[in-house]
């Protein structure tokens, strides 16, 4: 099987229903390739492993592990889809602070000091509560098991939780209130919760 480089675009929506707030974040990914030396064994991998949705209202992610036990196959699969899908995470908390700092202009030391911590905090604390197995399969290859597993992560969730630490900094919640795109955040993220029971987010 020859490798193939796919360039995938994720689209993150920062609020759902607020199309001018939307961040692109392109990432590498490469179709496996698993081999059975000399032999030339070949595992074809689902047709949705290389094929990740992009919309509005989800960040997505894929993992494959190798084991000889079963159950940990599973296990390494599904840790590995959740660091993917922390990594997005990240993304998507920098290009949403990248446009607040945007609509404030020239910022000053502390203010800028007081954006690297929150979004610091965001990504080495990130609760993916909420995370979703949308497709899963075990393959046998040699003499164990190769686990595929696919993740999906609502990003109202996401942006509820980056909403909720920017309201535990009151500097920078001062700051931030007053641009047009952290009303929309909000604005949008009261809406949602008009319509739903939220998990409590713990930090």
């Amino acid at each position: 099987m020859n490798k193939k480089l796919l360039i995938l675009p994720l689209v993150l929506a920062v609020a759902s229903g607020c199309s001018s707030m939307k961040y692109d974040t392109g990432f590498e990914f490469k179709a496996p390739e698993f081999g059975g030396g000399d032999q030339g064994d070949q595992v074809n991998y689902p047709d949705w492993y290389d094929k990740l949705e992009s919309d509005n209202d989800n960040l997505y992610s894929v993992a494959t592990e190798f084991s000889n036990d079963f159950q940990f196959a599973v296990d390494k699969a599904m840790l590995s889809a959740k660091r993917e899908l922390a990594s997005n995470f990240s993304s998507h908390v920098e290009a949403m602070f990248k446009d607040f700092t945007s609509e404030l202009g020239d910022v000053n030391v502390s203010t800028a000091n007081d954006i690297n911590r929150t979004t610091k905090l965001l990504v080495s604390r990130v609760n993916l509560v909420g995370v979703q197995r949308t497709d899963f399969k075990v393959v046998h290859e040699k003499a164990g098991y190769r686990a595929f597993v696919k993740l999906k992560y609502s990003a109202n969730l996401s942006n509820k939780l980056i909403l909720d630490q920017i309201n535990r900094n009151a500097k920078l919640k001062n700051k931030l209130e007053s641009t047009e795109k952290f009303q929309e955040l909000e604005d949008s993220i009261n809406a949602i919760q008009g319509d739903n029971v939220w998990t409590e987010w713990k930090l």
